[in-house]
């Protein structure tokens, strides 16, 4: 499924990717859905992983069969939102390219998924 290809891109920028090219931290979280809802989430990784096992199986399957995307997502999660902030802005500015690939990889269907986990997370 499309939705477990955003995970690489997602733990290696933080975002969110979640998605991930403006020039403000703020501004950017706030130019992708995805990249919002993970930036600002206040979930643990332990919380992130049982949303995703839970309501996004591929994301989680993908997630699971590589320790390198788990050590980074979980470095990720560990930051303050600010520095995840940070963190997508300067992943953009690579890569400006990155959000509109990610959406791509992902389709409507993942973006949902992905957006689902970082806001329904708090009740895991």
């Amino acid at each position: 499924m499309t939705s477990a290809r955003w995970l690489p891109s997602v733990a290696v920028g933080g975002g969110l990717i979640a998605a991930i090219a403006f020039s403000p931290a703020a501004g950017l979280a706030s130019a992708n859905p995805i990249t919002s809802a993970f930036a600002a989430t206040t979930c643990s990784y332990a919380q992130i992983t049982a949303a995703m096992n839970a309501e996004a199986p591929d994301v989680a399957a993908l997630l699971n069969s590589r320790p390198q995307m788990q050590s980074r997502l979980q470095q990720f999660l560990a930051m303050p939102i600010d520095q995840r902030e940070q963190m997508i802005a300067q992943q953009q500015a690579t890569n400006p390219m990155m959000e509109q690939m990610i959406a791509q990889k992902i389709g409507p269907q993942g973006e949902q998924e992905l957006i689902q986990v970082a806001s329904t997370c708090v009740k895991y």
